[in-house]
C-alpha cells in the first residue's frame, strides 16, 4: 500500500536518535540497506552491547515496511523489554508499535484507536504525536473518511509548523498532494460505479484538500528522497489519467524500482493505481497489463480486502471497455457484493470516527486495542478481565487463575507489554466504559452512580479520583453536557 513510503519516513523522522546513516538509508528508500544494517545493530553476541530500544523499533519498522509482519512483532516485543523510562512512555511506545502492526495488517479500526490513544498521553513527545497522526490520517483515508481526514491534517500542519523541522512539513505537504491525485483518479466520471470509493465519500468537498493544479515544488522534497520519487511518480500518474501517453514509461520504471526495493505488497498497489488511471483514459489494454502479474498471484496477507476490492473492480471496467459484457457483468455483480459488505463493516467496526466523538456528543466506539499488546496467552487474561469487568469482586488473582499462571506472571506481562498493572487496566477499562455510557445521549441511567456500579466501581471517591486523573474532568461535568 502507498502508506508504506509514509510511514518509513514518519518512523525516522519521530525517532532522532536513530544514526544518521540509518535515516539517510531509509528516507531515500534503500530499503535492503537498512534492514541490513538495523540487523547488524540489534542481533550483535556482545552481551555487554545491548541494543537499546531505539534500535530494536527501528529494526521493527523496516520490517514492517518490508512486509515482514512475524518478524516484526518479535522485534517490537523485545524492543519493549529494552524501554527504561516512565510507565506513561512506555504506554506510548505499545499504543504506537501495535497501531502500526495493525493498520499494516489491516485492522484499522484498532490502528485508529491505538493512534487517537497515544497522542492523548501526556508525555506524549511531538515527534511521536505527529508521527501518530500521519497514522491517523491514513487510516481514516483507508476507510473513507476523507471529511475526518481532513480535519486531522489541520492538526498535522499545526504540529509540523511547532516541529520546526522542514522535512515534516515536506512530509505533510507530500500526502496532502498523494490523496489529491487518489481523489482526482478514483472519483473521475469514468470511475462513477466505483461503489465502494462512492458510498464512502459521496458528500465529501475535495476542495477541503486544496488544488490539484497548484505546483509542488520538487526542492521541497528534496531531503526526502523516497517521497520526491513517489512524488514524481504521481505527476506521471496524473497526466496517464489525463490521456499522455508519453508517461507510461516513467510509470513503469518507478513499479521497477519498487519490486527492486522488495516493496511487494507496494508494487502490487502501484499496478492498481495506474490500472485504474488507465481506466480513467479509456486504454483497457494497458490497465490489464498492469493487472496481469497479479491474476493467479497470492494475494497480500495484509491488505487482501481492500487490495482484492479494487482488484475486481478494475477487472471488470477492462472488460466492460474491451466489450466483453458478460464477463464484465460477472465481475462486477462479484465486485458490488463485496463492496456492501465492506461499507457494512466499516459501519459496524467504527460507527463513529473516534477524534470526532466528542465534538457530536456520540458515545465513541469501543474498539479493541489491548489484546494485540499482549502475547497470546495473556490475550486470553485480557478477554476474561473484558468479560467480567462490571463485576466488582473482580480480581487479579482470578485472572491469573484462569489462564493457568501466578499473579507475579500475569503482573509482568502485563507491565511489560502494556505499561499498566492488571489492577490499572481494570481501573481505566471501567472509567473508559462509564465515559462512553455518559457521553451516551441514549443511555437509561438517572444518576453517575448508576452508571459507575454498572460497571463495578461502587464508591463515589473511587470513581471521582480516577475518572478525574483519565479525563481531567469530574464525570458530572461530562454527564450534564
Amino acid at each position: 500500500m502507498f502508506s508504506t513510503l509514509y510511514f518509513s519516513a514518519a518512523s525516522v523522522l519521530a525517532s532522532p536518535a536513530l544514526s544518521n546513516a540509518y535515516a539517510s538509508k531509509v528516507l531515500a528508500g534503500h530499503f535492503h540497506d537498512a534492514v541490513h544494517m538495523a540487523a547488524a545493530r540489534t542481533e550483535r553476541d556482545d552481551p555487554q552491547a545491548s541494543p537499546t530500544y531505539e534500535e530494536l523499533q527501528a529494526y521493527a519498522d523496516i520490517q514492517l515496511v518490508l512486509g515482514r509482519y512475524e518478524e516484526a512483532e518479535d522485534t517490537f516485543r523485545l524492543a519493549q523489554k529494552a524501554l527504561r523510562h516512565s510507565r506513561e512512555a512506555m504506554r506510548v511506545a505499545s499504543c504506537r508499535n501495535a497501531g502500526w502492526q495493525a493498520f499494516f495488517q489491516n485492522h484499522l479500526s484498532t490502528a485508529l484507536t491505538c493512534f487517537k490513544r497515544v497522542t492523548e498521553e501526556a508525555e506524549v513527545t511531538p515527534g511521536q504525536k505527529i508521527e501518530c497522526l500521519v497514522g491517523w490520517v491514513l487510516v481514516l483515508h483507508h476507510l473513507g473518511r476523507l471529511d475526518a481526514m481532513c480535519a486531522r491534517f489541520e492538526e498535522l500542519g499545526a504540529l509540523a509548523q511547532q516541529l520546526g523541522d522542514a522535512r515534516w512539513l515536506s512530509l505533510v505537504e507530500a500526502l496532502r498532494r498523494d490523496m489529491l491525485v487518489q481523489y482526482h483518479v478514483r472519483f473521475s466520471d469514468q470511475l462513477a460505479d466505483h461503489i465502494y470509493w462512492r458510498s464512502v465519500a459521496l458528500e465529501f468537498v475535495p476542495k477541503a484538500l486544496g488544488n490539484i493544479d497548484t505546483p509542488y515544488p520538487e526542492a521541497q522534497l528534496a531531503a526526502i528522497p523516497v517521497l520526491a520519487k513517489r512524488h514524481s511518480y504521481l505527476e506521471h500518474l496524473q497526466a496517464l489519467a489525463d490521456g499522455r501517453q508519453a508517461t507510461l514509461e516513467p510509470v513503469e520504471s518507478y513499479l521497477r524500482w519498487s519490486l527492486s526495493h522488495g516493496l511487494d505488497e507496494y508494487q502490487r498497489s502501484l499496478r492498481l493505481e495506474v490500472a485504474l488511471a488507465c481506466l480513467v483514459a479509456k486504454r483497457p489494454n494497458i490497465s490489464e497489463t498492469m493487472l496481469t502479474p497479479c491474476n493467479g498471484a497470492p494475494v497480500p496477507t495484509s491488505q487482501h480486502a481492500r487490495w482484492y476490492l479494487d482488484y475486481l473492480y478494475c477487472l471488470a471496467k477492462v472488460r466492460q471497455q474491451q466489450g466483453r459484457i458478460q464477463e464484465f457483468s460477472q465481475l462486477y455483480a462479484r465486485y458490488a457484493l463485496l463492496s456492501i459488505r465492506h461499507v457494512r463493516a466499516d459501519s459496524v467496526s467504527i460507527p463513529v470516527v473516534a477524534a470526532e466523538a466528542t465534538q457530536t456528543g456520540r458515545s465513541p466506539a469501543r474498539t479493541d486495542d489491548i489484546s494485540v499488546r499482549l502475547p497470546g496467552r495473556y490475550r486470553r487474561a485480557y478477554g476474561y478481565l473484558m468479560e467480567n469487568l462490571e463485576r466488582a469482586d473482580l480480581s487479579v488473582g482470578e485472572i491469573a487463575a484462569h489462564i493457568g499462571v501466578t499473579e507475579r506472571a500475569l503482573q509482568a506481562a502485563f507491565k511489560t507489554h502494556l505499561a499498566l498493572s492488571p489492577s490499572q487496566l481494570i481501573r481505566r477499562q471501567r472509567m473508559e466504559r462509564i465515559r462512553g455510557d455518559l457521553i451516551d445521549n441514549n443511555t437509561n441511567a438517572q444518576t453517575v452512580l448508576e452508571v459507575a456500579h454498572k460497571w463495578g466501581v461502587q464508591h463515589r471517591s473511587t470513581l471521582v479520583n480516577g475518572y478525574r486523573k483519565l479525563f481531567n474532568e469530574v464525570p458530572s461535568a461530562t454527564f450534564s453536557r
